[in-house]
């Protein structure tokens, strides 16, 4: 079963041999689930894989005045927002307009980052499940 698990996608999320405890807790939940305990650490591992993608996904909006760099996650955990002095220089409600703007354009791209980050678990999954 160990061997099987290695080439099952379960990854990470794999007890550790001498784990007796965490494994039959995740027999249990699997049971509960309907599923094998194969397909419940898939999809654990899959799971873990998408947050790790979205939390690395970094995208960038704006231009050389406002810019405004996220990842993934909704909240962002990563957010850097840049104003130059030219920027500043656009005055308050240009720069507000504007920085609005590249928020809303950032916040757009990470979403469709994130969207793609689910497909690419989706497809990890499928092609996992092919093996079992």
């Amino acid at each position: 079963m160990t061997q099987k698990n290695m080439f099952s996608g379960a990854g990470a999320s794999a007890p550790k041999e001498d784990d007796a405890g965490q494994l039959a807790e995740m027999e249990k939940i699997a049971k509960a689930m309907g599923m094998s305990l194969e397909e419940y650490q898939l999809g654990i591992n899959a799971r873990m894989r998408m947050e790790s993608d979205i939390s690395e996904l970094r995208v960038k909006a704006g231009d050389d005045k406002v810019s405004v760099e996220r990842c993934g996650n909704s909240p962002p955990q990563h957010l850097i927002i840049t104003v130059t002095d030219e920027g500043k220089a656009l005055g308050k409600a240009a720069l507000e307009e504007k920085l609005a703007a590249t928020l809303k354009d950032a916040s757009a791209q990470s979403k469709k980052g994130a969207e793609q980050a689910q497909q690419k678990m989706m497809q990890f999954i499928a092609e996992q499940m092919k093996g079992m």
